[in-house]
């Protein structure tokens, strides 16, 4: 929250700029784009025997930025098998002229293990006629989804507030926006006779700090909580001082 406007007659409050919302939804959007541009994960290993060794194979791989298709006679196609770097792994082609990678780097070492069973297992088996396989295990792929759904949550539950002390008419006016609703509520200044500053934890035992200003009746009126002290004692110190002026 900050301060955007403060004069005798007049306090504006406002609990998120432009550059709060913008800057990490931008920031999510692109660890996300970046995430499933760049995930090669997404192969798919099409193979289809007309005889005992007649036939073809398409390896697909794509991703945001394309595809591309590399095809393998069925006669050149040997088996696969998993290659093993520290704690990851990958399935390859075992070919008549050389490997060929098919999956991504993975820490899943089971999925692995199968993939390459399957290709074995045709390879082997004469009798097999289709083998299709597409297996999806790439942690940056996912993280890149992850990050795209937060930067989409981020635009659809952004919600701006604005609190407009104004002296002159006698009244406080709040505006809540956002893209799911808009909403404007107006207190009479003569209702409100103090501020204050709530602490509250949490399950994870973190302190939160509340502002909340003191309305006739008992009621009270919380604005945003944040985790600075500093900021909320600030606000509620600037509240408190306009309500006396205005006495």
């Amino acid at each position: 929250m900050k301060i955007i406007k403060q004069t005798a007659s007049e306090l504006i409050i406002q609990t998120q700029s432009i550059f709060d919302f913008w800057l990490p939804s931008c920031l999510f959007m692109a660890f996300g784009l970046f995430g499933q541009a760049f995930d090669y994960q997404k192969a798919t290993l099409s193979c289809q025997r007309l005889q005992a060794k007649q036939g073809s194979c398409q390896l697909v791989r794509s991703n945001l930025l394309g595809s591309n298709t590399q095809e393998i006679q069925l006669a050149s196609l040997r088996g696969a098998k998993v290659q093993r770097c520290g704690y990851k792994t990958r399935v390859v082609l075992l070919t008549s002229v050389g490997h060929v990678p098919f999956t991504a780097n993975s820490t899943n070492w089971g999925t692995q293990d199968a993939v390459a069973s399957d290709i074995n297992f045709f390879v082997k088996n004469a009798k097999d006629r289709l083998l299709r396989l597409s297996p999806n295990d790439n942690w940056l792929g996912r993280t890149g989804s992850i990050f795209l759904l937060a930067a989409v949550g981020a635009i659809v539950l952004r919600n701006n507030e604005l609190y407009s002390f104004d002296g002159t008419l006698n009244t406080l006016t709040v505006k809540q926006r956002g893209l799911l609703a808009r909403k404007v509520m107006e207190y009479s200044l003569c209702e409100i006779y103090g501020v204050e500053v709530d602490r509250t934890k949490d399950r994870q035992n973190d302190t939160w700090y509340e502002v909340r200003l003191l309305v006739c009746g008992g009621s009270r009126l919380s604005l945003p909580n944040t985790m600075s002290p500093y900021e909320q004692e600030q606000i509620a110190k600037a509240i408190n001082n306009y309500l006396h002026e205005q006495k």
